[in-house]
């Protein structure tokens, strides 16, 4: 009956770790930045090494919005900024609360080249097979 009282633990990204390359070379030095929303905008940032690698820590919360009658959604961004530029890595949108096996994956392998254009990607969802991901991203996978 108070459920709006009750806070819940809400997974905002999964850890990410990713490579920015131009034209196959390493992107040294760029600004990485991480958007989440869920409640609340949570951002940050980091830069690319020697390797164009980067990294983030997986993000969660506690929160009263899962218990509303209202559904919310989390946004993740991820955008990497060259000669004053963004190129976007990553941008999904979800309504699970939950770690999601196939974003998981994803995002432990984030490798990027800006020469490769955005694309709608759709891939399969499994923890519900019948609503599959939709992404927008630069980089690409092996599937």
């Amino acid at each position: 009956m108070f459920s709006w009282f009750k806070k819940y633990d809400v997974h905002l990204s999964p850890a990410v770790q990713g490579q920015v390359l131009l034209n196959g070379q390493p992107l040294v030095g760029a600004v990485v930045s991480r958007e989440l929303n869920y409640d609340k905008e949570f951002v940050d940032k980091t830069t690319t090494d020697a390797k164009g690698h980067f990294s983030f820590t997986e993000k969660n919360i506690r929160s009263r919005k899962p218990g509303s009658l209202w559904e919310m959604r989390t946004r993740q961004v991820i955008v990497v900024h060259h000669n004053q530029q963004p190129y976007l890595l990553w941008y999904l949108t979800t309504s699970s609360i939950k770690p999601q096996q196939a974003v998981v994956q994803r995002l432990a392998a984030l490798n990027c080249d800006l020469k490769d254009e955005e694309q709608d990607q759709v891939f399969a969802n499994v923890e519900t097979p019948h609503f599959p991901h939709g992404v927008v991203s630069i980089c690409r996978w092996p599937d």
